[in-house]
Order: C-alpha cells, then structure tokens, then sequence
C-alpha cells in the first residue's frame, strides 16, 4: 500500500468515526421518555404542551393525599369544586378509586356562554360534573392518546393526540397541570367538559 493510500484509507476513516459521533450525539439529544404516571421528575407548567409521546406530562406526586384532599388543594378551581359539593358528586371520590378527575379551571368557566351553567337543571348539573370523572381507572395521557372512556356520567370522553401543538386531549381540553393522589389522578385542563346533547326524540 502506498503512502497515498494510506492516507486516503486512514482520511475516510476519520470523517466516517466523526460522522458516527455526531449521529450518536443527535440521537441522544433528541431522545424522549415517557413517563409512567407518578415517576420522573414533578411538573407543572401551565404552558406550552404537556402531553404527549414528544412531550410527556410528569404528574406532581401529592399521594399522601386522596383525590378530595387534591382537590381541595388547588387554586383556581374554586367553581368546580363547589359544583362537586353542591351537586353531591364529591361523596363519590371518596372511595377507594381509582378515580381520574379533569378539573376546569375557574378561568374556562368564564369563556362559557353566559347562561352554559346557570341555566342547566340539578340533574343537568349533576350529569356535568360526572362527566369530568372516571371511575375505576387511573388515565396515563402520556399513554391514552386515541379512543373513548367512560365518565361517570356514563357518556364517552374522546382521547387524541393534537399534532400541531404536540399534546393529548380530552375532548378538545388540553392538559395544564396533573396531580397524583393516593386513590387516582387529577388533571387541570383548560376547557370546562360538556357531556354530548341527549338525543332528540
């Protein structure tokens, strides 16, 4: 082998070694984990998106504490929670679960139309703030990305992953922060859940 070849070997050599250090390198980067539900480090930023396989939300573990004792907890959520005392639903979570909760903030209650709430009857209530529950099951959005699951309400809550933003829905709410208690979850979204019409006769 001539010294030319040699050199020309022993070149390509050394920009193949660097080509695989930086695909290594990119690979490493851009690597994503998705967290089971009450592992990894607590988040709970209220922007950007949460959830996810690109962008996976951390549950806060608050597990000393059961979903009523989270709830109880929160800021910001103030009209929920009252609706899930006055309308009686909140004797539900007391049990051994698990329970999934999606809790509105006090902020989504305001972008309502005026009158969505007020003017529901004490059984249209009552069916309304079932349907931000899920008894039996403790919902991972990380994992939950497509389909439909029961509320407590017993109408279907509808599972997706929204490409453009890089985060899971429930319905059209995007989640904003996620508690785990010692008997379920609770997640804060964005948008108050309202249960499908009943079907005209």
């Amino acid at each position: 082998m001539t010294n030319t070849t040699r050199s020309w070997v022993w070149g390509a050599v050394a920009v193949l070694a660097i080509l695989v250090g930086v695909w290594v390198w990119y690979l490493g980067s851009n690597a994503t984990q998705i967290n089971p539900v009450g592992y990894g480090k607590p988040a709970t930023s209220t922007t950007g998106a949460l959830a996810g396989p690109t962008a996976p939300i951390v549950p806060e573990n608050r597990s000393s504490s059961t979903v009523a004792g989270v709830l109880e907890s929160l800021q910001n959520d103030s009209r929920f929670s009252g609706l899930l005392s006055t309308t009686g639903v909140s004797a539900t979570l007391t049990g051994k679960g698990p329970y999934t909760v999606f809790v509105p903030t006090d902020g989504s209650f305001g972008r309502l139309p005026t009158g969505t709430v007020n003017n529901l009857s004490a059984t249209e209530l009552k069916r309304l703030v079932q349907y931000h529950i899920i008894s039996g099951k403790m919902i991972d959005v990380n994992a939950q990305v497509a389909g439909t699951v029961p509320a407590l309400s017993k109408d279907a809550l509808n599972f997706s992953y929204e490409i453009d933003d890089k985060s899971a829905r429930v319905n059209s709410a995007k989640i904003v922060a996620a508690y785990k208690a010692s008997n379920g979850i609770v997640y804060v979204v964005d948008t108050v859940l309202l249960p499908p019409l009943p079907p005209q006769n």
